[in-house]
């Protein structure tokens, strides 16, 4: 069940979009999450694909991802036909607004959340991109982009409360191809997503630099409310 919430205050939203009260405060559009970290099966693989170095995983969990698209995608037709039957009219057009870039079929940019490189070598690896590495050999129209990296060496957000990571993360990223992101529709995978700081953070380098719009795509989400 993916999550159907704004990732920053919880309001209820059709696909995880920022509500409208947020919206003018964040960057982010929303965030397409798979279910709850608190499902033990996925905090166990998460928890040991992070910090235990099982790399393997990645297939799994990219295969779960996969699947809770495709249902995302038969969801939103469903919800839209009758809308679009009655003609192009304000509510369908919020309609299809509303419906992420990535459930339309259009043309999609994933961009993993970088690692600092020192974190990254302690790890052996980025989670991030294998999984986005995974889903851009799936989706015929999404393609692998690695325009951002991490600068500074933060605190590991999973320690740090929501006003803390807010924070923590300012000035961390830098966009190195800003021409790549321009026009574009960009998603951000990670592997959780808790107050969505870090995307925020993110969404904001890729809007001043031209991006359309700009998801947050991830396994889980850990939001306060749901923990």
């Amino acid at each position: 069940m993916l999550a159907n919430h704004c990732p920053f205050c919880e309001a209820k939203t059709n696909f995880g979009n920022t509500c409208d009260s947020c919206r003018g405060r964040h960057f982010l559009d929303g965030a397409i999450s798979c279910v709850p970290y608190a499902q033990p099966l996925i905090r166990s693989l998460i928890h040991s694909w992070k910090y235990n170095g099982v790399a393997h995983v990645t297939e799994y969990l990219a295969r779960f991802v996969g699947l809770s698209l495709n249902r995302a995608r038969q969801s939103a037709q469903r919800m839209q036909a009758p809308i679009l039957a009655t003609g192009i009219g304000k509510q369908a057009l919020r309609s299809l607004a509303d419906t992420p870039a990535l459930l339309r079929g259009e043309p999609i940019l994933l961009e993993p959340i970088p690692l600092h490189p020192k974190r990254e070598k302690e790890r052996g690896f980025n989670q991030s991109l294998l999984l986005a590495q995974r889903l851009a050999g799936a989706g015929a129209s999404w393609r692998l982009s690695r325009s951002l990296s991490r600068t500074k060496k933060t605190a590991a957000q999973a320690t740090l409360s929501g006003t803390d990571r807010r924070t923590n993360i300012a000035a961390a990223f830098e966009l190195s191809d800003p021409e790549a992101v321009s026009g574009q529709h960009v998603v951000l995978v990670d592997d959780v997503i808790t107050t969505g700081s870090t995307a925020d953070a993110l969404a904001q380098l890729l809007k001043e630099a031209g991006s359309i719009s700009v998801w947050a795509l991830t396994i889980a989400y850990g939001h306060p409310a749901h923990a």
